[in-house]
């Protein structure tokens, strides 16, 4: 009869995708629920109230546990399924099968406490809800509902036994713990309800646990079952209340512990998942409930220990549940209840009741049809990068500062280039904590050496510890303790945390985060700060360490109390380490400096500059002088005035992006450039090496006007490849544009992508440089300074807009050599980052000893000035000027630019001009640099190292060569 009522039905029906819950199945067809309910036996109906959990993965056909599966769902006719932890794929396929074997479709169901990643392997994860908690926010409260929901009903599944209601008002809770909102009744209250609707405006039926309230037990009720000594006003006033919030908001399912209250004789000692009181007076009648109730799962020592499956599954039913979950001897249950209806044990009107009710969940959730499963809404919906962002915005949110007694946090990664990681947690698998915690770190400081507390901590493990702290800068402790089912504890050790103190007291900056459980801080009272981050998963992992180096601001608020330390509502504010440089225009030191510029445009040097000054992170001048031509009618330079870099652009794209490939393995420096461009070969040619093209000492001609010996880039290149070297490589320096030519073609056959886009992707887009680029759009023309307007090598005239060197514009305005335009404030962030050691805004481009190798004096040959790529100040001549330090780097380009960090004194200065305009032959730039960076330098440093600057000038035997 049944499959006659469901071939009707499914053709009446409209199809259901489980993705769709912003597709609501119209109005099932009428007395749809009533003629069901008819047309089940006894043993039909109550397989309905039964709910199984299995464990979805691949299942041949004919495997044993899925045929036993199988058969629960058509022999005994499930009305539930739950399933443990399984990958997408798995899960959905598993859905699908079993919903195909169901003659009405299986109400599906999960534990999605924390996103549907707690049971399926990919999602989107989120913190515990104590950590929502923490935030005070309704709006990340119902987000969370939100994206669980969507996830969900994508996937499969209906049900989520979510939200936890519990009011966690006991520290030494074992299984509820961070699972709550916090200790607070109105606070889970408004955030537990929030939830709720998230998760049922978006297709997925709430389930409010664990009523009565399990905040206040120091049993795990998988192990006992415990007994909560509250009064009854406690209970109605405390424990009762978010559960009468989320019965107000319209939550539609209830799971009922395995707990009981002595100040209720009613209960007799029963568990709230077996009693009637609880169930019908105080759910039902007094809070109102009228949705769908569940036990918790019945194989839990709470029950098992005391009841025989049978037994308890009568009391359950007999006590107003509608639906009992895992009931352990499946089989031999199930045929206790069917036996327990017809001797009258249990009403048929009971029976009649809970299954009603069922159907009709089902029918409003469009399961009077055959679902089917919507694969594309499931590739789309689930672990979409928008939920993984909201996710992330949660968690930093939630992070939490009680202590930071020695005013150490945040880091400042930018000064601190090592740090030792302390992993200290009561698991004996810590490497797999230490590594989530390394990875995080390993972001932000390119030195980290490790330690690992865990249970077998010893004396002497304390002694090597304390030796490692003490060689450290810095130290960061991720204390890992979580609750966790048959666990028994949520604590260290009592001999671990004894021997910690000591660790503790140490005088190097700390900082120490709680991954997990807040009130461990009672076993580690002398930790210098406290981050709480509520869980131990990557996730809180990273949002603690963006806290912890000032990368997110902190207000997050403790949501209990740790008793003897701090109360409900503590937490500490702190703004966020931009990291990034702050203006702090210092006019009157630079007085002379100004003044040789103003001078120099007097005296048409160039029309106009425009300069950025950098020290000790600050932006202390940001000037622009002057006008784009001698024309006294032509725009004013101002800080927007884009300039042509000319050979600047050698460093600013081709050194650091060959730096960043460097420093992850992909590029070689001391192997033959025939190994990367075969095409270049011969007796010398043969021993070229990428070190060779950046320190200039290849034997490569030092330029050609290609566009008069070629018609392509190809045939550019392939004429480069057939000069004859002019020596050996290696015996001489001579600044060659066609050696870094091929530099840069070396890069982009590593990495497939031309200078232009490398550059842009890993360094100009990310570190914020908008006005840098090659080939300038043409509405940045306004804006941008003219070069040459005599007649160039190439017969351009006026040159404005387009790459002024010669080459570079044959090869449609994009080389290694030249092409790139930019602005001084452009250039002082990039020039802030190399400062920073490879850092800024926290994000890492380099790390510094790849700044420090790159940039460091290659001796080689003799007399050279060149580091890999870069220009240093070690020539008597050197166009930096008298006053910079021995490791100073930079570089300068033909049209007038210079770029130069002094990283031992944290200064950088950019000087932009157009010195080309209106004809490169006009002179003087070299001598106004000079004076220029010594100016400026002067009046940045103090008077002694003035003086030692200039009477011990670095010897070199050439000068610069190039402008």
């Amino acid at each position: 009869m049944i499959r006659i009522v469901y071939v009707i039905v499914y053709v009446a029906g409209f199809l259901l995708f489980f993705g769709c819950a912003g597709n609501r199945p119209q109005t099932p067809p009428a007395n749809w629920v009533d003629n069901t309910l008819r047309s089940l036996t006894i043993e039909q109906k109550v397989g309905q109230m039964m709910g199984v959990m299995y464990q979805p993965r691949f299942y041949n056909e004919n495997d044993p546990q899925f045929q036993q599966l199988l058969r629960r769902i058509s022999d005994h006719h499930l009305g539930g399924i739950t399933f443990f932890r399984g990958a997408p794929y798995a899960v959905a396929r598993c859905i699908e099968r079993l919903q195909e074997k169901a003659d009405i479709p299986l109400l599906v169901m999960a534990d999605m406490e924390w996103g549907v990643t707690m049971r399926v392997e990919e999602g989107t994860t989120f913190l515990q809800n104590m950590a929502i908690g923490a935030t005070g926010s309704e709006e990340y409260a119902y987000e969370m509902g939100r994206i669980t929901a969507e996830e969900a009903r994508a996937i499969g599944i209906h049900v989520n036994y979510a939200p936890v209601m519990d009011v966690n008002n006991n520290p030494d809770n074992l299984i509820i713990n961070t699972r709550s909102y916090g200790e607070d009744p109105a606070l889970v209250a408004r955030l537990g309800s929030a939830f709720i609707k998230g998760t049922q405006e978006n297709g997925v039926y709430a389930t409010m646990k664990h009523f009565p309230g399990h905040g206040d037990t120091d049993i795990d009720t998988h192990l006992g079952l415990p007994t909560i000594h509250a009064s009854q006003d406690r209970l109605r006033n405390v424990e009762l209340v978010p559960f009468q919030a989320g019965v107000d908001a319209g939550a539609k399912c209830v799971m009922v512990a395995h707990i009981t209250y002595d100040a209720f004789p009613q209960m007799e000692g029963r568990p709230a998942s077996l009693d009637p009181f609880f169930i019908q007076d105080i759910l039902r009648k007094e809070m109102g409930f009228k949705g769908l109730v569940f036990t918790d799962a019945m194989n839990m020592g709470g029950i098992t220990n005391n009841y025989w499956s049978g037994e308890a599954a009568v009391m359950a039913i007999n006590a107003g549940v509608e639906m009992v979950l895992v009931p352990p001897n499946f089989e031999t249950t199930v045929a206790f209840v069917i036996q327990a209806v017809k001797e009258g044990r249990i009403p048929q009107n009971t029976i009649d009741n809970a299954v009603r009710k069922i159907l009709t969940y089902k029918s409003e959730l469009g399961l009077y049809q055959k679902p089917v499963l919507d694969r594309k809404r499931l590739e789309t919906v689930m672990a979409s990068p928008q939920n993984g962002k909201k996710a992330e915005e949660i968690a930093d949110a939630a992070i939490t500062l009680l202590r930071d007694d020695n005013a150490v946090l945040p880091f400042q990664a930018d000064k601190l280039d090592s740090v030792l990681l302390v992993t200290i947690t009561d698991r004996n698998d810590g490497y797999l904590l230490q590594r989530s915690l390394r990875r995080a770190v390993g972001d932000r400081i390119p030195v980290i050496h490790t330690a690992l507390v865990d249970s077998r901590f010893s004396e002497k493990d304390l002694h090597m510890l304390l030796k490692k702290v003490e060689n450290a800068r810095a130290v960061i402790a991720g204390v890992f303790v979580k609750w966790g089912s048959h666990k028994g504890s949520v604590s260290l050790a009592d001999s671990t945390a004894e021997l910690l103190s000591q660790f503790f007291k140490t005088e190097k900056p700390m900082a120490v985060a709680a991954f997990g459980s807040p009130y461990i801080l009672r076993q580690i009272p002398e930790a210098p700060s406290y981050l709480c981050a509520y869980e131990t998963s990557p996730l809180a992992v990273r949002a603690a360490m963006r806290a912890a180096f000032g990368e997110i601001p902190l207000s997050a608020k403790l949501p209990v109390s740790i008793p003897g330390f701090y109360e409900i509502g503590a937490g500490i504010t702190k703004p966020a380490y931009p990291m990034t440089f702050q203006k702090n225009i210092q006019e009157d030191s630079l007085t002379e400096a100004y003044q040789l510029l103003t001078q120099a445009i007097a005296d048409s040097i160039f029309p106009g500059a425009q300069i950025a000054i950098l020290q000790n992170n600050q932006l202390i001048a940001d000037r622009s002088f002057g006008r784009q031509t001698h024309d006294p009618a032509s725009p004013a330079i101002t800080s927007s005035t884009v300039y042509d870099l000319a050979s600047v652009t050698k460093v600013v794209a081709t050194t650091v992006a060959a730096m960043q490939l460097w420093e992850a393995g992909k590029l070689q420096l001391d192997i033959p450039v025939k190994s990367y461009l075969p095409k270049f070969r011969g007796e010398l040619k043969d021993s070229v090496t990428l070190r060779n093209l950046l320190t200039h000492s290849g034997g490569l001609h030092w330029w050609t006007d290609l566009w008069n010996k070629a018609g392509s880039k190809t045939e550019a290149l392939e004429y480069i490849y057939e000069l004859p070297l002019d020596f050996a490589p290696g015996d001489s320096m001579i600044y060659s544009d066609l050696g870094l030519i091929l530099a840069g073609q070396i890069l982009e056959v590593v990495t497939g992508q031309p200078i232009d886009q490398l550059a842009h992707e890993q360094l100009f887009k990310p570190l914020g440089m908008n006005n840098t680029r090659y080939n300038p759009p043409p509405e940045w023309l306004p804006r941008i300074a003219p070069t040459e307007a005599d007649s160039a090598s190439d017969g351009r005239t006026m040159i404005h807009g387009k790459v002024h060197d010669e080459n570079t514009f044959f090869l449609n305005g994009v080389s290694s050599h030249a092409g790139l335009f930019s602005t001084a404030r452009d250039l002082a962030v990039f020039a802030q980052m190399l400062i920073n050691g490879g850092i800024y805004g926290h994000r890492r481009y380099l790390s510094p000893i790849t700044i420090e190798m790159w940039t460091a004096l290659q001796n080689r040959p003799p007399g050279s000035n060149r580091a890999l790529g870069w220009v240093t100040t070690v020539d008597s001549l050197s166009l930096a000027g008298d006053y910079f330090s021995e490791n100073s780097f930079g570089h300068t380009g033909f049209t007038g630019t210079s770029f130069w960090i002094d990283p031992a004194r944290d200064t950088a200065v950019i000087l932009l001009t157009n010195r080309v305009y209106p004809t490169r032959h006009r002179e003087g730039i070299t001598e106004f640099r000079r004076a220029f960076h010594s100016a400026v330098m002067k009046a940045l440093i103090p008077e002694h190292e003035q003086a030692e600057a200039v009477a011990n000038p670095t010897d070199s035997s050439d000068s610069p060569n190039e402008y």
